[in-house]
């Protein structure tokens, strides 16, 4: 009751501009905490976005150790049937890629889309369309995959170009042969392979 009293006794006695002014003031404050309140408390989505991004920069790490793991194997792999090849000694390849391994990942996308038109009183008309595009990474949460990315694919890197150092290499006919079987395993032009002599 003592607060109620006295803010009578300021209406009553005070100056009403001051009074009015103070009011006017807090009012202002409460609007402006009311306004950045979002920023202090963010919602819960904004750390939903933020865990699915971790996710996917954790994919992705999984994904450039498998990448690297891919490139060794390929590299191992065509070295291996290389060394088959009739008069072919010990042989290294070297192997570039243009692009990374791509992984993509499921999303789930939801559109709306909102028209709205609008006439005024001279008889013109304008149309106003809004489309929204909401795309969140579909995740599995399970013991095993703990809200783990749903893949959809994953796009193997392109080979740019190939060096191949092979014993025999020196003879036109085995270098011929070694070209041939590299533009065919990996479906790039001659150009892009190179063979040298080993010592």
């Amino acid at each position: 009751m003592d607060f109620f009293n006295k803010i009578k006794k300021m209406l009553t006695d005070g100056d009403i501009k001051k009074t009015i002014s103070n009011f006017i003031a807090i009012i202002i404050v409460c609007i402006i905490l009311l306004i950045s309140w979002g920023v202090f408390f963010p919602e819960k989505k904004e750390a939903e976005t933020a865990v699915e991004n971790e996710n996917i920069k954790n994919i992705s790490m999984e994904k450039s150790e498998n990448s690297i793991n891919y490139n060794e194997s390929l590299d191992r792999r065509l070295e291996e049937i290389l060394g088959h090849i009739s008069g072919v000694g010990e042989v290294e390849v070297m192997i570039t890629y243009e692009t990374s391994e791509e992984v993509v990942p499921a999303l789930n996308v939801t559109k709306s889309q909102q028209t709205t038109q609008e006439s005024d009183k001279q008889g013109g008309t304008r149309t106003i369309k809004q489309e929204n595009i909401s795309e969140n990474v579909v995740t599995i949460n399970s013991e095993n995959y703990k809200n783990s990315p749903i893949v959809i694919k994953e796009i193997k890197p392109v080979v740019r170009g190939v060096i191949v150092v092979a014993e025999g290499a020196g003879n036109p006919e085995v270098k011929n042969q070694l070209i041939e079987a590299v533009t065919t395993i990996f479906q790039i032009k001659s150009h892009k392979v190179k063979v040298y002599d080993r010592n």
